[in-house]
């Protein structure tokens, strides 16, 4: 290998690397998200390299790439299952190659310095993001806007456009930053060319940023707060059931809430999965509900919303759903279940739909019976939980209404905001972050919490089993956290809103936008290839 040929592979190799550290960083670090306006720079700039080099089986390095970031910002779910741990980051990164590779092959019919393969590959990037959130095989924790979880401050307009609106934002002023520097590293180009990238960079940070500050420092909170205890269990996830009995767990959450219980308080709200076995049409078969019941009884203007594995069973012959199992003769779902219910045993329930690939649910099981059998000889499920058709809300005894959000459904921004537009008036997280240990994970999981308070104009209350509980305020700004690692309630104020945002109201408008304009742009380069090698026969 000659000099030039180390030279290109260190510039390379170089490159990867600032990528994957960019990239990552504002995953792992708080207040790092300005980094990721800058992330995708050197990607660019490796694609030219290639491209002015003409080297070959380029696509091996983006993918290198995007596996770093997607290693070094999600490595801890590797604590949860080796073999799905490899599957998700593979994949994940895959997907992203793809993306990159065609827009590659797109920007090779068109003029270097053409800025529409910039725009066609932003337009792909926020397609599939919008078409990930909406998948069974779903892993939208990298999702770019999500960048900006520990930087609240400067994405107050999410309010408007929600997540995927800051994966445009990342992924526009990544473009634009990269044509200012080839612009000013090249001495043939126009002063006027060099100047209009220049300002137009500034402004698509500054504005953004500027407006966010303006909305963060002038926001209230006019309603009214109402008081909420949360627990958390501090239960090893992987030994809570069959080992310990459900007994006791349930006398050991009593005890913490009644340590802290006031007559102004109004909900307690407990993890996902916190005790199981509850027949939806018969309640009172179930211990734990009896318990409940009669605790609150002491209460009666308390509503307790638990996580609870429930059932639904079917008198039929003939498979009634695609999740449902056999039981002999008959069949039964199980569900990930809120349950909310008052001291006079009346209740409601909301189930998670939008469950986890391999662990709750074997994507497309209807069409792939086979992949069951796969997933489970790795560790994963050998069936699927129920799901209902929607989010719902459930109602209080005090008139508040509660979107529940199930463990990682509070990363999905557009079906979570259903909630709010159908009146709940504050959110809660309930889940279980003890999976991953003491790692990235649960910190990211409760960050991103925080973009659905902005989305929706909510607060939320994360309440997990261990990991990090407390209260989100409607700017996103995070208080009363839990440690890692340790059983306590505490208790705190949300203030209820009923206010609609523009997010809440439309939805991901730039996802499904660009969903829409992908296959026409496609089209586009398609024709425009064909016209170019029609013009060079002629010629």
């Amino acid at each position: 290998m000659n000099t030039q040929n180390r030279i290109i592979k260190f510039q390379i190799w170089s490159l990867i690397v600032m990528f994957a550290l960019l990239s990552s960083l504002p995953f792992l670090v708080p207040h790092c998200g300005l980094f990721s306006l800058i992330a995708f720079v050197p990607l660019f700039y490796l694609e030219k390299l290639c491209s002015d080099y003409h080297i070959k089986h380029t696509w091996w390095y983006y993918f290198t790439a995007f596996l770093l970031f997607n290693i070094a910002s999600t490595f801890w779910i590797y604590f949860v299952s080796a073999a799905g741990s490899v599957a998700a980051l593979t994949l994940n990164a895959l997907q992203m190659t793809v993306i990159f590779s065609v827009f590659r092959w797109g920007k090779k019919r068109f003029p270097d310095y053409n800025i529409l393969p910039y725009l066609f590959f932003i337009v792909m990037w926020l397609a599939w993001e919008h078409i990930y959130f909406n998948v069974e095989i779903s892993w939208p924790w990298l999702v770019l806007g999500n960048s900006f979880a520990t930087s609240v401050k400067l994405v107050q307009w999410y309010e408007i456009f929600g997540t995927v609106g800051g994966s445009l934002w990342i992924l526009l002023t990544n473009v634009l930053i990269y044509f200012t520097v080839l612009s000013l590293c090249n001495d043939y180009s126009k002063r006027s060319v060099k100047w209009f990238f220049s300002i137009s960079a500034f402004l698509l940070i500054a504005v953004p940023v500027v407006c966010s500050l303006v909305r963060y420092n002038n926001y209230k909170e006019t309603e009214p707060g109402i008081e909420v205890v949360v627990v958390q269990p501090n239960i090893d996830p992987f030994k809570k059931y069959g080992i310990l009995p459900q007994e006791e767990l349930d006398r050991n959450m009593l005890e913490q809430v009644g340590g802290i219980i006031t007559p102004d308080t109004k909900y307690i709200i407990t993890p996902e999965t916190f005790t199981y076995g509850l027949d939806l049409d018969n309640p009172t078969g179930s211990a734990s509900f009896l318990r409940y019941r009669d605790f609150l009884s002491k209460y009666p203007e308390v509503n307790l919303l638990v996580g609870v594995l429930t059932y639904k069973y079917y008198p039929t012959y003939s498979k009634p759903t695609s999740s449902a199992r056999p039981n002999g003769k008959f069949w039964y779902d199980v569900y990930n279940t809120a349950l909310m219910m008052d001291y006079d045993g009346r209740f409601e329930y909301y189930h998670k739909s939008k469950l986890v690939p391999g662990v709750e649910i074997i994507p497309y099981q209807q069409y792939v019976p086979f992949l069951a059998d796969l997933i489970s000889k790795f560790g994963g499920a050998d069936n699927s939980y129920g799901t209902q058709e929607d989010m719902s809300i459930l109602e209080g005894n005090d008139g508040n209404k509660v979107g529940a959000m199930i463990c990682y459904e509070s990363i999905y921004g557009d079906y979570s905001r259903r909630a709010a537009k159908m009146g709940a008036t504050f959110m809660a997280v309930m889940t279980n972050d003890g999976w991953w240990g003491d790692t990235p994970g649960y910190r990211q999981h409760f960050r991103y919490a925080s973009l659905r308070a902005i989305e929706m104009r909510r607060d939320v209350v994360h309440a997990t089993n261990t990991g990090i509980s407390g209260f989100i305020n409607q700017r996103g700004d995070a208080s009363q956290k839990t440690p890692w690692w340790e059983a306590v309630a505490i208790r705190g104020e949300v203030h209820p809103n009923s206010v609609i945002t523009p997010f809440t109201k439309y939805g991901d408008v730039v996802g499904l936008t660009a969903a829409y304009a992908f296959l026409p742009l496609l089209i586009l380069f398609f024709m425009h290839g064909f016209l170019e090698k029609s013009r060079k026969k002629r010629s």
